[in-house]
């Protein structure tokens, strides 16, 4: 057996590795386990919005808020945390049902959900996180949602994937749903008297200080997931299909053997 085609068969055997852990009982209990994290994380928002009235952060300068009961709980989408964990949970479930899926639009969500859940751990622990101790399912929700899922979720996409469809097409379609949750939220803000983090309060930063901000997060997003697309873009090369491999090597070893013949 020539080089070439060792290398070819390294490279068939990686290949099979890789679309077997993509596709494999693994992937999909993975998969499966995080979308029912996810899933307890929104049960015990949509709890604590239905049991505790909304509070409004120290020092803000909009008053508006909600009360405790059907109010608070279905304002509860208006939280970039909750959206997040959301197309978390919904992405999750869909890949534990049918790990192959090539859609551009699925894979721009899902992108989105992975940058959306890694942005929302980094910027709740580093401008967001209040002093207080915390206990019950007021814990059970701040570590589900702004600890375990910013670690485990990008984990996860970078040990099962999917990966090989990730485009630049997806990459640009993710940007697309944190930009909607912007407008709807600065939108009706001033309608409301109330914003979801003390980062957006328009009434005392006013919209340039809110935008330095928005400018950072969406820089972050983008970076984010222009790296992740660097990633999947690698891990698809060393996964390439090995029968192009095994069909180079065959074409360079048949023509050393037409020059050996010809000399």
């Amino acid at each position: 057996m020539t080089t070439e085609q060792k290398n070819a068969q390294q490279l068939s055997i990686h290949q099979v590795n890789a679309r077997t852990r993509q596709h494999s009982a693994a992937a999909r209990i993975s998969h499966a386990v995080v979308a029912l994290l996810s899933a307890s994380g929104l049960a015990t928002s949509l709890y604590l919005g239905w049991t505790v009235e909304s509070t409004l952060p120290i020092g803000v300068a909009y008053s508006g808020g909600f009360s405790a009961g059907w109010e608070h709980l279905l304002n509860q989408p208006a939280y970039f945390t909750f959206l997040s964990a959301l197309l978390v949970m919904i992405t999750s479930v869909m890949l534990a049902l049918r790990p192959d899926r090539r859609s551009t639009f699925f894979h721009a969500v899902r992108l989105a959900s992975v940058v959306q859940i890694v942005i929302t751990g980094l910027v709740f622990n580093l401008l967001l996180r209040a002093e207080g101790r915390m206990l019950g399912v007021w814990l059970f929700n701040d570590r589900m949602l702004h600890v375990i899922l910013p670690v485990l979720v990008p984990l996860v996409w970078l040990v099962f994937g999917p990966h090989g469809r990730l485009s630049l097409k997806a990459v640009a379609g993710s940007v697309v749903i944190p930009l909607l949750w912007l407008a709807v939220t600065l939108i009706r803000g001033p309608i409301l008297d109330w914003y979801p983090y003390n980062i957006l309060d328009v009434p005392g930063m006013g919209y340039a200080g809110v935008s330095i901000y928005i400018g950072a997060i969406l820089a972050a997003f983008i970076l984010i997931a222009c790296f992740l697309w660097l990633i999947d873009r690698t891990l698809a090369k060393r996964s390439a299909p090995a029968e192009v491999a095994e069909r180079a090597a065959e074409l360079r070893t048949a023509e050393r053997q037409l020059r050996r013949e010809a000399q």
